[in-house]
């Protein structure tokens, strides 16, 4: 059976964390906080503000009562958050470019034989190596054989390389600038052992996140039917075989293209939110009122539905609407795991 380890013919990869982390005063790897995002490291994944979720929904927002008071910026800005985290989990879209580690390796044996280069010189820590750790990825024999290239579904998508970072250091220690898959290994059990696929193999659907290998340069030092070979091994699958280091992530200039509609729908969730909160808060929205001659008898009837049914509604339907259009950008045909 081939031997899996093969010289290392392309650069070894410069982890490097994307989001802006507070990492003073705990121990590295434990419990590092975000505390910026994108290349102008925003509070928020989206670049949204407190004042652009005021200005899309064109009312104040308060909490009613004896006295009202204004709800907090910060409040406003967590509501931004949870309606990104909302859109993330319901789409598989990543908000903002982020460091994928699948998964990240603790081990600096692991580290080694897959090609990575870490801040501390031997394991992957985050908040400064990557921003997202995920499981690795099972392989399934079938996808390589006849015309599957070795088809892979990536969890997070788009996959690609953030452009705002074009000229700064970080993108200079990326191995390949073309592609959003910074590393991809095969590690086969019975051996303990990686093989590293070539950069120029991978080839990508950065919306669906996609990924298949097409043996370009160095296709001879490994044959395409012996690969799958030895891939498949004494099985037809490996549940964690594979393993993946990426970048995935709409950045500002995605939001000021086809992407743009994002933001809107990030607002219209963070409305209904902020509608909601509302509504539980104050005795508003009277359908009618009846008061007698002398004033002793006053009568009102408020909407069953609550104060701002129909707001909340409105803005219901248009963040439904937003997030299938989201969903059919960047779904793609979805492939079993095991």
């Amino acid at each position: 059976m081939p031997q899996l380890s093969q010289p290392v013919q392309y650069p070894l990869v410069q982890t490097t964390a994307l989001w802006t982390w507070d990492t003073s005063g705990i121990p590295l790897g434990y419990g590092s906080e975000p505390i910026g995002y994108g290349a102008k490291s925003t509070p928020t994944k989206t670049g949204l503000s407190a004042d652009d979720l005021l200005g899309f929904l064109g009312i104040p927002l308060v909490i009613y009562g004896n006295p009202s008071s204004p709800i907090p910026p910060l409040t406003i800005l967590n509501w931004i958050r949870y309606a990104e985290d909302w859109v993330e989990q319901r789409t598989g879209l990543l908000l903002t470019p982020t460091w994928v580690a699948a998964p990240a390796s603790k081990q600096s044996l692991s580290t080694r034989a897959t090609g990575l280069v870490t801040a501390n010189s031997s394991t992957q820590i985050q908040g400064i190596d990557y921003d997202i750790e995920e499981s690795p990825y099972d392989f399934f024999f079938p996808r390589a054989q006849d015309e599957g290239w070795m088809y892979q579904s990536l969890r997070h998508r788009p996959v690609k390389k953030p452009p705002e970072f074009n000229s700064t250091a970080i993108m200079d220690k990326f191995s390949e600038v073309y592609t959003g898959v910074t590393n991809f290994a095969y590690i086969y059990p019975l051996l303990n052992d990686f093989f590293r696929v070539p950069p120029s193999w991978y080839v990508e659907d950065a919306d669906f996140g996609l990924i298949r290998l097409v043996p370009a340069a160095n296709v001879q030092m490994l044959p395409l039917f012996a690969m799958q070979l030895a891939f498949m091994g004494f099985a037809e699958s490996i549940p964690g075989g594979l393993w993946l280091q990426y970048t995935a992530g709409l950045a500002n200039v995605d939001y000021n293209g086809r992407f743009s509609f994002i933001k809107q729908l990030v607002l219209a969730a963070a409305t209904v939110q902020a509608l909601t909160t509302m509504q539980l808060s104050i005795n508003y929205g009277a359908t009618s009122t009846k008061m007698t001659v002398d004033g002793l008898s006053y009568e009102t009837q408020y909407n069953k539905d609550g104060a701002f049914s129909g707001q909340i509604m409105q803005f219901s339907k248009m963040r439904d609407a937003l997030l299938a259009e989201a969903i059919n950008k960047v779904s793609g045909p979805m492939l079993i795991a095991l």
